[in-house]
């Protein structure tokens, strides 16, 4: 029944924000009458954690899917909660639907680490056309697209230092040579694309009795995710941190004689595009923070930072809180009779009608500038 039914999606761009309208076209194609319950365009965000359970000499993957955001038009047919499941028949034809969708304000930005061997996370949107079956769910008509997260300059500026001590025990040929103690601090907690992680390095080496030097700067992103008790069977569920390979990695020439105590200055110039942004820093079942790491002599302090995909010097965007555990994307389940949005020509099939007992959906407007490109934000944007 398959083979008779074709759908194709459409959309006027890839890349979103949140608070944007997602518009395109579905093209239904019946080369053959067809029965069906439904027919629907979805547009939904799913998120995918996965983890990776070794289990003596073999290893088992284990993931969950959670479908955080999803919308629906309705396009005839029965409402996706309908107890009447009784099928309609679709006449041969072509029939194009123009849709368009609100995203909401607060959305995870598109994600993509998960693997078999290592775990870690996906987060994936699409718009999907489908015609629900007897028992089948006929989706052949998709479209992914991308949403990124900007933050707010201010929410920048407004976050708070982040800073960390350790003490390294010395030797030498296997003998005590004292201790020394460094701290880490950086200015801010939160920073984007194409900023400069600026920070400082103090070493107080005067209970030391040798010199300590060259402590090395890297920066690098973990995600941790959880997999639920229930999809696990595993009681409380299970997690794992999957860690990326360094995003910067620099060497500081720097060197502290005993009884001596000294600081230096360190940047980190980050790229235009951040492979992974650790902002927003939650998912349903992942988290994501970027860490600067500093060695020295085989000690290391971890300072937790998030990097978004880029800053918004108009602050025109929703803040993810960092520190609030339970903030969560903004949860939707919502179905709607499908309507023709406004400028826009449809050439629905004219004998299968919306579901009367839906209510027709409200007409979408963005609440943030539309994305271009790649997403990032320009003085001109």
């Amino acid at each position: 029944m398959g083979n008779h039914f074709a759908a194709e999606v459409r959309l006027e761009h890839e890349v979103y924000y949140p608070g944007n309208v997602v518009r395109g076209e579905a093209t239904i194609n019946v080369d053959q009458p067809m029965k069906c319950i439904a027919a629907r365009i979805m547009c939904r965000g799913l998120e995918r954690a996965v983890v990776v359970r070794q289990m003596g000499e073999y290893t088992h993957s284990v993931y969950e899917d959670t479908v955080f955001y999803k919308e629906t038009l309705t396009l005839f047919g029965h409402p996706t909660k309908d107890p009447d499941a009784s099928p309609v028949e679709i006449p041969p034809g072509v029939y194009t639907y123009p849709f368009a969708f609100q995203l909401p304000m607060h959305l995870p930005e598109s994600l993509h680490t998960a693997n078999w061997t290592s775990g870690g996370a996906e987060v994936k949107y699409q718009v999907i056309a489908y015609a629900k079956l007897d028992k089948d769910l006929v989706d052949e008509g998709h479209h992914d697209f991308q949403v990124v997260v900007p933050i707010n300059k201010r929410d920048i500026v407004a976050s708070p230092p982040v800073d960390a001590t350790a003490t390294v025990k010395l030797t030498k040929f296997f003998m005590d040579k004292g201790a020394c103690d460094f701290t880490v601090s950086l200015p801010r907690s939160i920073y984007a694309a194409d900023d400069t992680i600026e920070g400082e390095i103090v070493i107080d080496n005067t209970n030391g009795r040798i010199a300590v030097k060259n402590p090395n700067v890297s920066l690098r992103a973990t995600c941790e995710s959880h997999v639920t008790e229930r999809q696990s069977c595993v009681p409380g569920g299970i997690r794992a941190v999957s860690v990326a390979k360094p995003l910067a990695t620099q060497h500081v020439p720097l060197s502290v004689k005993p009884g001596f105590t000294n600081n230096l200055q360190f940047k980190i110039k980050l790229p235009h595009t951040v492979p992974h942004p650790s902002y927003p820093a939650r998912g349903c079942h992942i988290t994501q923070v970027h860490h600067v790491i500093v060695g020295l002599e085989g000690r290391q302090v971890q300072l937790p930072i998030h990097i978004a995909h880029c800053a918004d010097e108009e602050n025109r965007f929703a803040y993810c809180p960092i520190e609030d555990v339970a903030h969560k994307p903004d949860f939707r389940d919502v179905e709607h009779a499908y309507t023709e949005p406004t400028g826009y020509a449809a050439s629905p099939c004219e004998v299968l009608k919306p579901p009367a007992s839906l209510r027709p959906q409200h007409t979408p407007t963005a609440k943030t500038p539309q994305a271009v490109g790649n997403g990032q934000l320009h003085a001109d944007h």
